[in-house]
């Protein structure tokens, strides 16, 4: 069978800062990956985030993101979206008001007839599929017997619909060797587009460390490569997240994304939504969703980092004091990002992320690199486990100030619907 033709997908090199929201419906999955972000929430039926949400809760966060953060493109995940009871309704819903979605799923409940077609009906614009090796290690590191075989089913039906997919594959330790075989796999079943992200621990997995499980970004680099070089050849678009920039080949450097790049990458993430979507009150079944804020001083990294609970607890308190506070927030925010200009304002919040969030190392041999300032360095968990020493500093080229430098060259591809790159 040929590869689908996925018509109507153009190609850009154009780089502007994403518009694409995120909404997590609650930390309830078919799986139980041992690289998950979540993975202690999905397993503890009694966390606060575990359960899914109202779909009246869902549809207040897609309405925020689209009116007041100016999202057009939303990913849908849970837990596994499709699990979600009200998922088809949410969809259309999002669809309806301008945010066009995106599910990011295991597919172990889209091996059955018909399911791609529901899916496809109610406005989905794609699916983004959750394929962590190649058949007995893929059921090895979701530790789910057969999960492989639902999910090639899965993609197979998608394939045969000519219904767009994009691969999301972790590279932990057992799926390092065949990564190129999970590249082949996304060229034989017409994959638009690969992002290959290394397992850094975060979330329920910080300080879970297992020499077993991550590998050295030295081995990853080797197998990494000849996948990158079979997906480019293919004309896929190759996307790897999270690993300093020195383990990339010259050629493939436009293929890596850091917190920096992240911002130009219309397949990721909003950073201002993000950080509001992150919220426990948007992550957890009760309460109401508190009120948005956008960056910029005076920008609340304290309202980011202090106790969202309490804080939607004091808004409910005096909802229209609050109410009134957020708007100055808002307000204020608005006029330091039309100053300051919206590129750097996300460009801090990018070092942040890096520097104080997921406590990022360099090596003293990146101060010699010449991208050591558009560069995050080593994840500040990984550093623990095996050092920063497999720094290899770019060097014969002028120190690199724009975080495009690189990625300006990468051929993205743009869904049919998503005109804002052409702005």
């Amino acid at each position: 069978m040929n590869p689908p033709r996925q018509d109507g997908l153009k190609k850009t090199k154009r780089r502007v800062i994403t518009k694409r929201g995120v909404l997590w419906l609650g930390q309830t999955c078919n799986q139980r990956c041992y690289f998950c972000y979540f993975i202690d929430r999905i397993e503890n039926h009694d966390h606060p985030e575990h359960a899914f949400m109202s779909l009246e809760k869902a549809k207040k966060i897609c309405h925020t993101l689209r009116y007041v953060y100016g999202n057009n493109a939303i990913d849908i995940q849970g837990g596994e979206p499709t699990v979600y009871r009200e998922i088809l309704e949410l969809v259309r819903y999002c669809r309806e008001i301008g945010l066009i979605p995106t599910l990011i799923t295991n597919g172990l409940a889209l091996s059955g007839p018909g399911q791609i077609e529901k899916y496809r009906d109610a406005g989905l614009r794609d699916f983004l599929v959750s394929l962590h090796g190649i058949g007995d290690i893929h059921d090895e590191v979701v530790r789910v017997k057969g999960a492989h075989k639902k999910i090639i089913a899965a993609i197979e039906r998608m394939q045969a619909l000519n219904f767009p997919f994009r691969i999301n594959c972790t590279m932990s330790k057992p799926v390092v060797p065949i990564l190129p075989e999970v590249a082949r796999h996304a060229i034989q079943y017409g994959a638009y587009a690969v992002n290959f992200i290394a397992f850094n621990p975060f979330g329920d997995q910080e300080g879970k460390r297992r020499s077993d499980t991550v590998a050295r970004y030295a081995e990853v680099a080797e197998k990494l490569t000849e996948a990158m070089d079979l997906l480019d050849a293919a004309g896929i678009e190759t996307n790897v997240r999270y690993l300093p920039l020195c383990m990339a080949e010259e050629r493939h450097r436009k293929n890596f994304y850091n917190f920096q790049q992240l911002t130009y990458d219309t397949h990721e993430w909003d950073f201002q939504s993000w950080a509001w979507t992150m919220r426990q009150t948007q992550m957890r079944k009760d309460g109401d969703v508190m009120q948005p804020f956008f960056m910029g001083k005076p920008y609340g990294r304290e309202l980011q980092n202090g106790d969202a609970l309490y804080i939607r607890d004091h808004y409910e308190r005096s909802p229209v004091i609050q109410g009134i506070k957020f708007a100055g927030q808002r307000t204020l925010a608005k006029i330091v990002q039309t100053l300051s200009g919206l590129d750097n304002v996300y460009r801090e919040e990018a070092r942040i992320r890096a520097e104080r969030d997921c406590h990022y190392q360099y090596h003293p041999a990146c101060e010699s690199c010449a991208a050591r300032d558009i560069c995050d360095g080593f994840h500040g968990d990984y550093a623990e486990l095996f050092g920063t020493e497999e720094a290899r500093p770019i060097t014969g080229v002028p120190r690199i100030q724009d975080p495009r430098h690189y990625i300006k060259d990468q051929e993205k591809t743009v869904e049919p619907e998503d005109e804002s790159w052409a702005l």
